[in-house]
């Protein structure tokens, strides 16, 4: 059973694009480990950090691919899509399990934003 998360942490590694079959069709996805942090704000105006926790997120499609291109390691982000728990074996029989995340849409932090190129709407209606 999934339930619908949304959250804002930072990469914790490079995202890296890779091709599997899905039925009769190559589809590019990319991996990502996140860490969504809780930041508490202060009456000085900082921020403490009061814990958090990683997921493992998988992105599909052209959003995928340009988060590739785009997002380095340690990038501020803002993920949503379905959480679900993932189980395997492992080679020594072993059964283990992990919360997944299956994100339907993955944006930058624009607190983060130094410098943007947009590219035309047209270009982006393209893509949808």
């Amino acid at each position: 059973m999934a339930i619908e998360f949304s959250g804002t942490g930072n990469l914790g590694v490079t995202p890296v694009l890779r091709h599997v079959q899905v039925g009769d069709e190559t589809r590019p996805v990319t991996d990502l480990r996140i860490f969504f942090d809780r930041r508490v704000k202060q009456e000085d105006g900082s921020y403490e950090d009061q814990g958090g926790f990683w997921l493992t997120t998988s992105v599909w499609g052209w959003r995928a691919e340009a988060i590739a291109k785009l997002l380095p390691k340690g990038a501020r982000v803002y993920a949503r899509g379905r959480l679900h728990q993932e189980t395997w074996q492992d080679d020594g029989g072993e059964q283990h399990s992990r919360p997944h995340l299956d994100a339907d849409y993955l944006t930058v932090d624009l607190v983060c934003i130094e410098q943007l190129t947009l590219r035309s709407p047209r270009a982006a209606e393209e893509r949808e």
